[in-house]
């Protein structure tokens, strides 16, 4: 993308640079992380699971944060809310790149502003 920005001016990057910050949603919507879908074993030693037959599926939310991953439950009544969230955050990051990347070119014409 970066040698495609070469080739604009500085008023068209701007203009371009507007245009998507334009399409960032609501912040507030932000949750990093991904939804995965998992089986699980209890600890009842009687238990069906226990012959194979999983228990789930659960919906956990995958986040990595202060150098480790961890996995958070998503309760099936918050499954899409969360799953909206997150693409939400996946949506503006991409606007977020691109918007980065105008800058840089920016900056490099000594244009940031």
């Amino acid at each position: 993308m970066s040698e495609k920005l070469a080739e604009l001016t500085e008023r068209q990057l701007g203009a371009l640079r507007k245009r998507l910050a334009a399409g960032v949603e609501d912040p507030a919507m932000t949750l990093r992380g991904a939804l995965v879908s998992d089986m699980r074993r209890c600890s009842g030693e009687g238990c069906r699971c226990r012959r194979g037959e999983l228990h789930g599926p659960y919906t956990y939310l995958t986040v990595y944060g202060s150098g480790r991953s961890r996995m958070v439950y998503v309760p099936k009544a918050m499954a899409a809310v969360a799953a909206e969230h997150v693409e939400v955050t996946r949506r503006n990051e991409a606007l977020l790149l691109e918007i980065s990347q105008i800058n840089l070119e920016l900056l490099r014409r000594r244009a940031l502003g």
